[in-house]
């Protein structure tokens, strides 16, 4: 009997170790996860990012940037791990340079270099092609039922860029050490990850609203999901709306909005397509819709008028005020975007909060562009394969935010 017994309990610990061996095989990576975080003082979206062996610091999102990352070259030298990238390299050739090599060098050949452009500068930025280390990311990995596994053992060697001209790096604020560029092109670190980890070719974003790096982060997703913001159970993905992206030849993210929906009354856009930008604190609309826009939110909304106050021109007494209409962003295909008061209004001051869209003149480039306070606790995903946008709307009507506890270590 006690043989049996033994023998049972034998079988027991074999199994639970077969199983504990199987349960921790190295899981494939399905995406990528990086903590974002928003300035209080810029309100700026910024990246935690450790390049190579110099430093750690925090890097702008400039979403349509072409520049993997764009730091300054004294200090991207100092690494130990830094590779410059030579001409005439089939790293070099991969970045298409601007400029093309000096022949009849075999020899000390210079270094590759590239004009990339920023959302912050005039003019493209001449820049230096490098190879370095690039950490601080978290790959995540599912189990059936969709809990995460997150590692932080990840390092990635990328191709980056620097500068050596001060006026590019100029209206960086001093707090954070360059950009980083996710525009749509074959040298963004998505582009560069997907293919190395074999990850679908998806990109998705979900920014804070709340400041500070004292408070729990948003998040940048390369690669798929599925995505779980607790205490919402299901999968946000299940939840998208979509539309397609516009392609064009900047690498920009942009999407055919049709028309403005409020209180009942179309606001209809006429000319060219709307661009989605984190570097724009708030919406930017052309002077006609941005007027038509403030005319029917003032007569839908039921909250008294207060002074307004810069850069907003409609601002009203929030004390007791709950009548606050929804902005429907009417999408090609018939998607719409709903903008509910916590992506519409911005408090200004204890007791009065204001419109957050602002006038954008007469003939922007861009009819709307999408700034980030509207893009605040609303999950959305670039698809570049299928060239689709989605978006969840706001997470808050489903209890919960983009500033969720996950397991960053910082």
């Amino acid at each position: 009997m006690a043989f049996r017994l033994s023998f049972s309990l034998l079988s027991l610990i074999l199994l639970c170790l077969a199983n504990t061996s199987e349960s921790f095989r190295e899981p494939k990576v399905q995406a990528f996860l990086h903590p974002i975080y928003k300035d209080k003082a810029t309100k700026l979206y910024s990246l935690p990012l450790a390049v190579g062996t110099a430093f750690s610091r925090d890097f702008v999102i400039d979403f349509n940037g072409a520049a993997p990352l764009l730091l300054n070259c004294a200090t991207a030298v100092k690494s130990t791990s830094y590779h410059s990238i030579r001409c005439d390299s089939t790293r070099c050739k991969f970045a298409n340079p601007n400029t093309s090599c000096p022949k009849n060098i075999t020899n000390n050949k210079p270094t590759c270099r590239k004009y990339v452009s920023t959302s912050l500068s005039a003019r493209p930025v001449n820049a230096r092609l490098l190879r370095d280390t690039q950490g601080r990311t978290y790959d995540l990995s599912y189990t059936p039922e969709g809990v995460f596994v997150m590692d932080t053992g990840k390092i990635s060697t990328l191709t980056l860029t620097c500068t050596d001209d001060a006026t590019a790096l100029k209206p960086i604020p001093k707090a954070f050490g360059g950009y980083i560029g996710f525009g749509n092109n074959h040298l963004s670190i998505p582009s560069q990850l997907v293919p190395m980890y074999k990850l679908p070719p998806k990109m998705s974003l979900c920014l804070p609203s709340t400041e500070g790096m004292e408070s729990y982060p948003g998040g940048l997703w390369i690669g798929g999901g599925p995505f779980y913001y607790l205490p919402y159970l299901k999968d946000v993905s299940k939840i998208f709306a979509s539309t397609p992206l516009i392609g064009n030849n900047k690498g920009e993210y942009l999407i055919d909005v049709k028309s403005i929906e409020i209180g009942g009354k179309t606001i209809p856009i006429l000319h060219g397509p709307t661009k989605i930008c984190t570097l724009a604190p708030y919406t930017v609309l052309q002077s006609s819709v941005y007027k038509a826009l403030v005319t029917a939110f003032v007569g839908s909304v039921k909250m008294d008028k207060a002074p307004t106050a810069k850069p907003f021109s409609a601002c009203f007494h929030s004390d007791g005020g709950r009548g606050v209409p929804v902005i429907d962003l009417v999408m090609s295909g018939g998607a719409k975007w709903m903008i509910h008061g916590s992506n519409s209004l911005v408090k200004v001051s204890k007791d009065v909060v204001c419109l957050g869209f602002v006038d954008g003149g007469v003939n922007p480039k861009n009819p709307i562009l999408i700034g980030g306070f509207q893009m605040e606790d609303n999950l959305v995903q670039f698809d570049l394969k299928a060239s689709k946008f989605s978006f969840s709307s706001s997470l808050l009507l489903h209890n919960t935010s983009c500033s969720i506890a996950r397991l960053f270590g910082m």
